[in-house]
């Protein structure tokens, strides 16, 4: 089956620069969910949650990509790889651009976001 991206919004962004004395350890948590709109039986979005700490800021992020496929989505498809790690696996390269540029543009060392094993995530997020 084609899939294909249509494209992604930032739904939500905060980035606060932390204060001198609270600087912490750097972390990163990542939730990805899937939205199967009823209006349009051949488009799925799926939705990006990302935390993000470093020793100088925060960063709370909420993105959602838009596909398309070809033929009407079924439960067949739902179920599938295609919206669990698949499209996934091809919206995060947009993310971590955008992060990385985000940082630079903002005045810090630009973060690069690790890689993600989309296979491993959905079992452990149950996606």
């Amino acid at each position: 089956m084609k899939i294909q991206l249509e494209g992604w919004k930032v739904q939500s962004l905060d980035f606060k620069m932390k204060d001198e004395h609270k600087k912490g350890n750097d972390s990163f948590q990542l939730k990805v969910g899937q939205l199967f709109p009823n209006d349009n039986k051949r488009t799925f979005v799926i939705l990006f949650d990302i935390a993000l700490e470093s020793n100088v800021f925060n960063l709370n992020f909420e993105a959602a990509f838009s596909f398309s496929v070809e033929n009407d989505i079924t439960e067949e498809f739902i179920s599938s790889n295609f919206p669990k790690i698949n499209a996934p696996a091809i919206a995060f390269p947009y993310i971590r651009a955008y992060i990385s540029n985000l940082t630079l543009q903002s005045g810090f060392k630009p973060v690069i976001l690790p890689s993600i094993n989309f296979v491993k995530l959905s079992k452990e997020q149950d996606i």
